[in-house]
């Protein structure tokens, strides 16, 4: 391991807040890379040379001019390395006694600061993993490094996961098991890779109390095909924000007819045109609600909160808006489909 500079700097500049004496920090070769007297730094000291060269701490009494001032120079070890001196200029016999404290100091600040870049390291290879990961809708089989990649993190590729798709801000907390892996997808999107059904019924509940949007795929090896199912049934279940929609089984037959471009632009374009009203955009809500309720004027009118004639009273305003009679079940389906074309356009735009 080498001395990084700038870490160097910061631990004198910690040190020389605590003690009336300047410091500095010499490197594996004896050179000075950090020093409370920046005209010092780059020089040879050659009080560092001797303590490199005889690993122990040696106080220096006379003076070498820029290559060495009175003081005490500690070899820092790294394991059983040396990777630096630290030196403390100063009569020997005052500067002595704090010797062992600024060592033990030097040495436990370069062993955190070494352990948080080993963290962050496994962090991004677990990252990079991950993202990875998320793309595979093959066999998993065929992907070798993939395999060799995840045994080195200890991750059983093999294992048969299903996502969560959860729509929640940045930097909310999804609670997980150890063996779950979360993905952020991107500023409110988070992917979830799970074979715990704890962990859904955690996501439900918690969900539910957030008012979060949530969608789950199906249980599967290739976790890139539950992924896009996950995040398919968040997008379908946001077209219709009063239904209920979890799991990708309950939209699977919604996303076929929004996969095979149906041809149905012309009802689009009127949905649209309708939509630009407050009469119209009640005439759509309308329409959905007689489509929950299978064609049932008195529980749609109930569900509306409005009298049975005004129900048919607007059932006939949409037949003579769209060209579709919602009473005739062809008709229905039709404008079933065509309304979920048009509410797909509307969210993507």
């Amino acid at each position: 391991m080498e001395l990084d500079k700038k870490l160097a700097q910061s631990i004198v500049d910690k040190m020389m807040d605590q003690l009336p004496f300047n410091v500095n920090m010499m490197n594996e070769h004896g050179y000075i890379i950090a020093s409370g007297d920046a005209t010092r730094i780059d020089s040879l000291h050659v009080g560092a040379l001797d303590a490199i060269k005889q690993r122990k701490t040696l106080t220096m009494a006379d003076s070498h001019g820029e290559n060495g001032q009175p003081g005490v120079n500690m070899p820092v070890f790294f394991g059983k390395s040396i990777i630096g001196v630290i030196g403390i200029t100063g009569d020997p016999e005052v500067v002595l006694p704090f010797a062992a404290l600024l060592r033990t100091a030097t040495e436990l600040l370069i062993a955190q600061n070494h352990a948080n870049q080993v963290e962050k390291e496994n962090e991004n290879h677990l990252n990079r993993f991950l993202y990875q990961w998320a793309q595979v809708t093959d066999d998993i089989a065929q992907h070798t490094d993939l395999i060799l990649d995840a045994k080195e993190l200890k991750i059983d590729i093999t294992k048969e996961r299903l996502a969560i798709a959860i729509s929640a801000p940045q930097k909310s907390i999804i609670p997980i098991e150890i063996d779950d892996y979360l993905i952020t997808m991107s500023a409110d999107k988070h992917i979830i890779l799970t074979t715990h059904r704890s962990t859904i019924d955690r996501c439900l509940k918690l969900c539910k109390r957030k008012h979060w949007r949530i969608g789950i795929g199906r249980q599967t090896n290739r976790v890139g095909l539950s992924i896009n199912e996950a995040l398919k049934t968040l997008e379908i279940s946001d077209l219709f924000k009063e239904k209920n929609y979890l799991y990708f089984d309950q939209i699977e037959f919604i996303y076929a007819l929004l996969q095979n471009k149906l041809p149905v632009d012309n009802l689009v374009h009127r949905l649209e045109t309708t939509n630009k009203t407050a009469m119209g955009k009640e005439l759509i809500n309308t329409l959905l609600e007689f489509i929950e309720n299978n064609q049932n004027i008195n529980n749609t009118a109930d569900m509306l909160h409005i009298h049975r004639n005004t129900l048919n009273y607007r059932l006939n305003k949409l037949k003579d808006e769209l060209g579709l009679d919602p009473r005739k079940l062809i008709d229905l389906f039709q404008l079933y489909v065509g309304y979920l074309y048009f509410s797909q356009k509307e969210a993507r735009t």
